[in-house]
């Protein structure tokens, strides 16, 4: 990513919270669901880790937009694939919605750099910069909430 929208030292530190994060929900579904039959959360926060833990392995300097958007459509068919096995919840559903809006946002700072060549930052990359984020942390938090925060569940309505 030739251009920078975030200092690196705050996007590493960023990048590394929201790593944290996936792990801490990791271990913190593990925990909770250690005399329960319901394991799908440990499952889906396994995934999420994994992911998010796989960017300790490239340099977010040299990584497209293109690539990103990869990795989160990956994600997103690892859920899909998992839910086969795992009995539909909340945390899925907040997990492909935050997974399908980020990786859109990729798409989409892909599209305005790399195939429009535009280099001048407008609304929508601060828009990308701050959505990146909330999402990201939505998804950390559904984990330790557990509740539909952003009324999203309509089947349970």
């Amino acid at each position: 990513m030739d251009n920078i929208l975030v200092n690196p030292a705050i996007s590493f530190y960023i990048g590394a919270f929201v790593q944290w994060g996936f792990l801490m929900a990791f271990l913190y579904s593990l925990v909770i669901s250690i005399n329960k039959p319901r394991k799908e959360a440990v499952w889906l926060s396994l995934v999420m880790t994994i992911s998010y833990s796989s960017s300790l392995f490239i340099d977010i300097q040299d990584i497209s937009y293109l690539q990103l958007f990869l990795f989160d459509i990956t994600t997103i068919f690892a859920i899909i694939i998992l839910r086969f096995f795992i009995i539909e919840n909340l945390i899925s559903i907040y997990l492909l919605l935050g997974l399908t809006i980020n990786s859109s946002l990729f798409l989409g700072m892909y599209i305005d750099v790399s195939v429009f060549n535009n280099y001048e930052p407008w609304w929508f990359w601060s828009f990308y910069s701050i959505s990146i984020n909330v999402v990201d942390l939505s998804m950390i938090a559904i984990f330790f909430i557990n509740k539909d925060f952003l009324g999203l569940d309509m089947a349970n309505k």
